[in-house]
């Protein structure tokens, strides 16, 4: 699938670069994959590789999921035991471990990989050969991302968990369910995930039978003249009223012993489902939804906010469940149910038009594009054009002029800076870092002291510079390392440069 030059970095990059992601950054970047898997989703397309390596972080903050190399159309069975259409080890669901079927929630699984490396800075399983660690998928539980992130809230920690179940059943339904929950923590609000529950347990009471009332003999009792008339219709009337009592019984018993005999199933997750899902969800059972329409500012238009019975609940399968689903001010709940102009962005600067397109709830893609007639950041074109009608379900580019930039740029001065710090500045230089060597040397323990290509050298973007750091060794260097040719360090940095055959004087 083919789609425009993004320029920024991957989150993989970011990743290492930062060690950890501070966990309301991490809520935004997985909020954000969730929306554009929603929109292939939607398509009936499974990407089967999301992993931080194939999204790339704008220079805005905007997320794109990239190589849609290996993804497939839901509606086959296709079976992932190829190598070519296998995605990475370290961010396979279960079921792509085992060779199985995938859909819509294998991406779910590994979206809950990559949440969990973002705000653990380490990966959930890992291993010395890749069979190693995709057993560990199928067999193994994670250290609980608590653990190595303290700070992170609970309900941060549940939808990680939820994510990255082992059985598919205990998964998010959808990744717009999965967002539902992502707003709620970033919001401070409580979610909840408790994995397999057993079945609610009913209590028979005992009855105990009333004891016979056996006080009195025969020979006590007077004996009553009566007259036969009298006797045979009481006789009547005694035989018509246990008849009555007879047949009440029966169809009393009758309507106990079916209510009885009426299954019980598991109530399923309805919440972050459309209507149209939610029917489907429950399309092999006999519920029957009610549905309430309720203005919700967090959740989206047309998604299930809550219903009842609640989640995983011993129910009769013939139950009638109340659920309340998110409608607009008109009760729609249907996105895009009123159409509306669309507005003029051209000539608006980037900022106001993302800002207009979010008062609209619009989706949105950005394109930069050079140009040398308008100020960077303008907005240069629009589709659809103003005041095309469209509906909030209606997804808007809008192309943003950027000036025209050299495929080179200068390597940055990192002497005396620490790795991370380091690798920060190569990033914003559009450079990559190379080999990254320990050497003895007086300095403090990480702290850069030399760089194979020196300091404002104009190079190719993309290129890999090796950085030599300190060990925190006071030793001498070791006679048997290869000596390095030095030049004189740029003022106030003091260190040695590495210059390659080719390097410019």
């Amino acid at each position: 699938i083919v789609m425009e030059y993004v320029e920024g970095v991957t989150l993989k990059q970011y990743v290492e670069a930062k060690g950890t992601i501070p966990w309301r950054e991490a809520v935004d970047y997985a909020a954000q994959i969730c929306a554009g898997l929603d929109h292939a989703h939607k398509k009936g397309i499974v990407h089967k590789d999301i992993k931080p390596h194939n999204v790339i972080i704008t220079r805005e903050g905007t997320l794109k999921i990239t190589d849609f190399g290996i993804a497939k159309v839901m509606s086959s069975s296709t079976i992932t035991t190829g190598n070519t259409t296998m995605g990475s080890v370290h961010y396979f669901s279960p079921e792509q471990a085992r060779g199985g079927y995938t859909d819509a929630k294998t991406d779910i699984y590994s979206l809950g990989v990559v949440l969990y490396e973002m705000v653990t800075g380490k990966l959930p399983f890992d291993g010395d050969t890749a069979i190693a660690v995709a057993m560990q998928h199928i067999e193994k539980e994670p250290i609980l991302p608590s653990v190595l992130a303290p700070d992170i809230p609970k309900s941060l920690e549940n939808v990680i968990r939820r994510a990255m179940s082992k059985e598919k059943a205990l998964r998010y339904d959808s990744v717009m369910q999965m967002l539902v929950d992502l707003k709620k923590v970033y919001t401070g609000n409580d979610v909840e995930f408790h994995g397999e529950t057993d079945g609610d347990t009913v209590i028979t009471p005992i009855v105990k039978p009333k004891p016979d009332n056996k006080s009195g003999t025969d020979k006590d009792s007077p004996v009553k003249k009566t007259n036969s008339k009298t006797d045979l219709l009481s006789i009547l009337a005694g035989t018509a009223v246990g008849i009555l009592v007879v047949v009440l019984l029966f169809f009393f018993g009758s309507w106990i012993m079916k209510q009885n005999s009426i299954k019980k199933i598991e109530m399923p997750n309805l919440v972050g489902l459309t209507e149209e899902e939610a029917q489907k969800a429950i399309e092999n059972t006999k519920l029957e939804l009610q549905f309430e329409k309720v203005q919700n500012d967090e959740v989206p238009i047309g998604i299930i906010i809550s219903h009842e019975p609640e989640a995983k609940k011993k129910v009769k399968e013939t139950e009638t469940v109340k659920v309340k689903i998110s409608a607009d001010a008109d009760g729609n709940t249907v996105p895009g149910e009123n159409e509306f102009p669309m507005p003029n962005l051209v000539n608006k600067n980037k900022s106001d038009a993302i800002n207009i397109l979010r008062r609209d709830n619009l989706m949105y893609t950005i394109v930069e594009e050079e140009s040398d007639t308008v100020s960077e950041g303008i907005v240069l074109r629009q589709t659809p054009a103003a005041d095309t009608k469209i509906t909030s379900a209606t997804t808007v580019t809008i192309y943003v002029g950027i000036s025209k930039k050299s495929e080179t740029t200068k390597v940055p001065n990192m002497l005396g800076l620490t790795v991370d710090e380091a690798k920060e500045a190569l990033l914003e230089a559009g450079l990559n870092w190379g080999q990254i060597i320990e050497v003895d040397s007086p300095k403090a323990k990480g702290i850069v002291i030399s760089q194979s290509i020196r300091a404002d050298v104009e190079l190719k973007r993309e290129t890999s510079i090796d950085l030599r750091v300190s060990s925190g060794s006071n030793a001498a260097p070791s006679p048997s390392a290869p000596p390095a040719s030095s030049s004189p360090a740029p003022s106030g940095n003091p260190g040695i440069v590495i210059r390659p055959p080719n390097a410019a004087e």
